[in-house]
């Protein structure tokens, strides 16, 4: 639809026995007339995707059968009213996402008790999170993320047994994990991301056996990872980046052969790569970088066909790299720098066309550089200063075409540089 103008000429009264009004996905602007609150028959009030602004009329609250109301994505910037919370047949969705929304969530949504989907992510909200919103035993969608919420996660979440999407990520939340989430059986997505939660990973997360995405990255966890996240069988991404944990990444992490994307970087662990997840064969992004991990790369590791995005740089890795390296003919991004390592670049690079970025400095890797590497028409950066590389640069580094940074300095590289460099 495209329609634009504003509702303030709109005659509501015209239309007394109206049940449904859907306007969403439009262009309208202006306010919302305190008049759309004499639609005393309406059960489902769609305004959401428009331009519209200033506050949600309290009128709203008279619409007692109200089952459905989105307004969501617009300009609105008031506080969520009292009223609104007093609509009880309330039974599927409020939608009042991706406005500018200020003040606290009012403790009186409990009242929602036959709300399904609850959707208040960016705002401007700020103050705690209810605990009263333990009380709305239906829900299975909750999203608060994006707003300016402090305090503590309501251990009163854990009653939310319908629930299966929590969103609380993008706020100041500084508190621990409580151990309650451990009852939402049913969760699919737990999503805790930029916070500032502390404290460990509760052990009762294993519980969560439906779970397909953990993200509780860029908070100030500590402690071990525990290894009950091993028995996540469903998971495909797992985001830990960022954070304080130490020891040693879980042997059985290839327990999870349904991991697409798994994210460990930043944090303080030690130890060496499981064998097994060697066995994680979907992997498409695997990003270790930034620990203190120590060992050689195991083999398997080669074996993984997907790998789009592979980073071990910034650890302590010893030992040859996987010769079998990018066998899938999908990586992209490839970094090993600040490492330990010994032996040549992997010959599975050498003919690996799909890369992108290379990291390579200061990781020790000697071999000829005459041979070591093909032809990459998508390559735009290369770096493998630092090395122990040596021969002649070879004439088919000038069909790299889209190579924007090389830098091969501080090898031990000899003979001029080819003519097609300089074409």
């Amino acid at each position: 639809m495209g329609l634009h103008g504003t509702l303030l000429n709109f005659k509501f009264s015209s239309f007394p026995n109206l049940t449904t009004l859907n306007l969403g996905s439009n262009a309208l602007f202006g306010i919302i007339p305190a008049s759309l609150g004499n639609l005393s028959d309406l059960t489902t009030l769609y305004l959401s995707e428009n331009q519209l602004s200033g506050s949600i009329p309290h009128g709203i609250g008279n619409l007692k059968p109200l089952v459905n109301l989105k307004l969501g994505i617009n300009n609105l910037s008031s506080t969520i009213p009292a009223a609104l919370v007093n609509l009880s047949d309330l039974t599927y969705t409020l939608y009042l996402r991706e406005n500018q929304l200020s003040g606290s969530i009012p403790p009186e949504i409990r009242n929602l008790k036959s709300l399904v989907n609850l959707q208040l992510c960016y705002n401007n909200l700020s103050g705690t999170i209810p605990a009263s919103l333990g009380n709305l035993s239906d829900l299975t969608i909750l999203y608060l993320n994006g707003n300016q919420l402090f305090g503590s996660i309501p251990p009163e979440i854990g009653n939310l047994k319908s629930l299966e999407s929590l969103a609380l990520y993008n706020n100041t939340l500084s508190c621990s994990i409580p151990a309650s989430l451990g009852n939402l059986s049913d969760l699919t997505t737990l999503y805790l991301y930029n916070n500032h939660i502390s404290g460990s990973i509760p052990p009762e997360i294993e519980n969560l056996k439906s779970l397909v995405g953990l993200t509780i990255d860029t908070n100030n966890l500590s402690g071990t990872i525990p290894a009950s996240l091993g028995n996540l069988s469903d998971l495909t991404t797992l985001y830990l980046y960022e954070n304080q944990l130490s020891g040693s990444i879980l042997t059985k992490i290839g327990n999870l052969k349904s991991l697409v994307d798994l994210e460990l970087d930043i944090n303080n662990l030690t130890g060496s790569i499981p064998a097994s997840l060697g066995n994680s064969s979907k992997l498409t992004f695997l990003l270790l970088f930034g620990n203190y991990l120590t060992g050689s790369i195991p083999p398997h590791i080669g074996n993984l066909t997907n790998l789009k995005s592979l980073h071990f740089f910034n650890n302590s890795f010893s030992g040859y790299l996987p010769q079998n390296l990018c066998c899938g003919r999908s990586l992209e991004q490839f970094s090993a720098a600040f490492n330990n390592f010994a032996g040549p670049i992997p010959e599975g690079l050498k003919n690996c066309s799909s890369l992108v970025r290379i990291w390579l400095e200061r990781s020790q890797l000697a071999d000829n550089i005459s041979e070591a590497f093909g032809v990459y028409q998508k390559l735009d950066y290369m770096d493998s200063r630092e090395n122990n590389l040596y021969g002649k640069l070879s004439r088919t580094w000038g069909e790299c075409h889209n190579l924007t940074y090389l830098s091969l300095s501080n090898n031990n590289i000899s003979g001029s540089i080819p003519p097609e460099f300089r074409e």
